[in-house]
């Protein structure tokens, strides 16, 4: 009988139930810390969410009805306050979120000159 090889299969026996729920996990912990849903305000609606390991941005302006839509954001900030930024060409969108306030994010759009063009408050709608 091979000891090394028992105890190899008896590690990796024991060890992929918590290997497999980490792996499954992973998602579902990514979207319940961030700021899933649609948050607007009287002129925006924005719409964030999360797949094939992606947060996905959706914005649309309610008055003239033009939308953008943009996949992959960079994640930075802290534990108190995350920082979700999408890029579109030169323009940056970023949307701040404190998982203490959850109902509101900041929504910031940065021109390519590095000019803050958007800076709104948008709360969380039930639509």
């Amino acid at each position: 009988m091979n000891l090394k090889a028992i105890a190899l299969t008896a590690i990796l026996g024991l060890s992929a139930p918590a290997i497999a729920d980490v792996a499954i996990n992973a998602p579902a912990l990514a979207q319940a810390r961030a700021p899933l849903g649609m948050f607007q305000d009287n002129e925006w609606a924005v719409t964030i969410g999360y797949s094939n390991n992606a947060f996905n941005y959706y914005a649309r302006n309610l008055r003239t009805g033009s939308s953008l839509s943009l996949r992959g954001a960079k994640v930075g900030g802290d534990s108190q306050r995350r920082v979700y930024t999408w890029s579109n060409g030169a323009h940056q969108y970023q949307v701040a979120w404190r998982p203490s306030d959850p109902n509101f994010i900041r929504l910031q759009v940065v021109d390519p000159k590095g000019k803050l063009a958007l800076n709104r408050v948008l709360g969380r709608s039930g639509d």
